[in-house]
């Protein structure tokens, strides 16, 4: 199948990217500081969760096994996220209590998936 965008002039090339080498000097880095405080914060527990983040926000796996645990799901602006568990009955994220979802500051958040209350993350 042919695409429908019209094809557009090849870019040149610059002398720099010909001779093998990147060109990485002006570009900026971007740092995702909620991954990195998840991760540290998997560390003090004594590690065996991997994190992934993607469009809805940060998923948290077994390690070993790949199977979901949590996912945070970034509210509004600043610290506060939306807590969720993975249903395996309805193959979907659902909301964490009986009233709907629970917000929480990443801290909360992580403290309440790693004490899991209301044993829905950890099986």
């Amino acid at each position: 199948m042919k695409s429908k965008k019209p094809t557009s002039p090849r870019a040149r090339r610059s002398p720099a990217s010909s001779s093998g080498r990147t060109l990485d000097e002006g570009r900026a880095v971007v740092l995702d500081f909620v991954q990195s405080r998840i991760e540290a914060f998997n560390v003090e527990q004594g590690g065996g969760v991997a994190v992934r983040k993607d469009a809805h926000g940060y998923t948290l796996l077994h390690q070993d096994s790949g199977m979901p645990i949590a996912r945070l799901r970034p509210r509004g602006t600043g610290d506060r996220f939306e807590v969720l568990y993975w249903s395996p009955f309805r193959e979907r994220w659902l909301p964490v209590g009986p009233l709907g979802g629970m917000v929480l500051s990443l801290l909360d958040a992580l403290e309440f998936v790693a004490n899991d209350p209301m044993d829905c993350f950890w099986r």
